[in-house]
């Protein structure tokens, strides 16, 4: 003989029904989500790993001197002026591969990145996306913190390209974060410019090279001056060159700013060869020089420099904490943990106060919900007191 359910357990049914078709959706979605997950996958079977596994081996390393610059077309001058201290020449083989490498510590992140602009050519990229990491035909230049790296791979036609990446990530590391690049000298504006002009000088030699149309003497490189320069395309007009002379503060640039101009007062750019004459102006923006050379026309040099601003930010210094006194910094101290204590108990009143309105709001109007019922640990009480006997 079977007996009828009580409401108690029809009610309990209904509940146990509704949360086994919950679960049951859960688990559906999570098996359509791992699902979807491997199809995807097997889509994407055919992408190359980032960084290849290639069984590079170091085979000898070793301290030298200036003169190993000569097999890698360096200077030694240009490195002093750079700030260069040491050398280390490695060699790296795999399979019928070699590499050597010369690596070169400067004196700080925009030393070996000045080296690295000096020293790249045109045809060179970058393999990473970043502009430490550039690279052509089997020469590759790094450049990590204060440190400048050469690279050099025999038959580089005959390498992967992976087995290459591989390399350059065994001697350099992995690509240098975005943080990294705020140590750096802030880039000449991208619009225009002609990947991989970008130079930075940060003495007289090496702007008497990469822009040979300036006198070293009129930058002031003794006076803390840092220089960049960059080729530009100016719509169909042609081209023009860019140096942008920042300096210390706005005063220096204001006194350059007039040597510079007095110097530049003829119409010719080229200091050294006035036979040669070329279009030229000159403006100055809160610390920077500007100067636009070996432009195709007055009007073209003219309207380039009156597209540029320079902005500033303005922050204000923090005190030093030495400054005070001890007495006033104990008591700087409790005040802070007094604080800290108050604001963590109106915390914790706060929770508790709203737990418990909580609770209330959902015992009185959602009695019958999961979260009620989980305070009774699942007891089923009945309440009798209205049974006649």
């Amino acid at each position: 003989m079977s007996l009828p359910d009580s409401d108690i357990l029809v009610s309990m049914k209904s509940r146990f029904s509704v949360r086994t078709l919950g679960v049951a959706l859960l688990l559906a979605a999570a098996l359509g989500a791992v699902s979807s997950q491997l199809v995807s996958a097997q889509d994407k079977s055919s992408i190359v790993t980032l960084i290849p596994s290639a069984d590079w081996q170091l085979t000898s390393s070793g301290a030298v001197n200036a003169s190993a610059l000569s097999s890698w077309d360096g200077d030694p001058a240009i490195e002093h002026e750079y700030g260069v201290t040491a050398y280390t020449a490695r060699s790296y083989t795999f399979a019928n591969h070699k590499a050597d490498v010369l690596i070169e510590q400067a004196a700080d992140p925009s030393s070996a990145y000045g080296l690295l602009t000096f020293y790249r050519t045109s045809a060179m990229t970058s393999l990473d996306g970043s502009r430490l990491t550039v690279a052509a035909a089997g020469k590759a230049l790094l450049a990590r913190g204060p440190t400048f790296i050469r690279v050099s791979v025999t038959a580089p036609d005959a390498l992967p390209l992976g087995d290459y990446v591989a390399l350059l990530h065994l001697i350099g590391g992995p690509p240098p974060p975005p943080r990294a690049l705020s140590q750096l000298p802030e880039p000449l504006p991208s619009r225009g410019l002609i990947d991989g002009s970008q130079k930075y000088a940060l003495g007289p030699l090496a702007a008497a090279k990469i822009a040979p149309a300036l006198t070293p003497n009129l930058i002031g490189f003794d006076e803390g001056a840092e220089m960049q320069t960059g080729q530009y395309r100016i719509g169909s007009a042609g081209t023009l060159t860019l140096a942008a002379i920042d300096y210390p503060t706005p005063q220096i640039a204001r006194a350059e700013f007039d040597s510079i101009s007095k110097a530049l007062c003829q119409a010719g750019a080229d200091l050294r060869n006035p036979s040669k004459q070329s279009a030229f102006a000159c403006r100055r923006r809160d610390t920077y020089v500007l100067i636009a050379m070996n432009a195709p026309s007055q009007a073209a040099a003219d309207q380039f420099l009156s597209t540029f601003a320079v902005s500033k930010t303005i922050s204000q210094d923090q005190g030093n904490p030495e400054d005070q006194g001890t007495v006033w910094q104990m008591l700087r101290l409790l005040i802070a943990n007094g604080v800290l204590i108050m604001m963590l108990g109106v915390f914790s009143l706060g929770g508790g106060i709203l737990v418990f309105v909580s609770k209330r709001l959902a015992r009185r109007w959602f009695a019958n919900s999961i979260f009620v019922e989980a305070e009774g640990a699942g007891i089923i009480i009945l309440d009798l007191s209205d049974v006649r006997r």
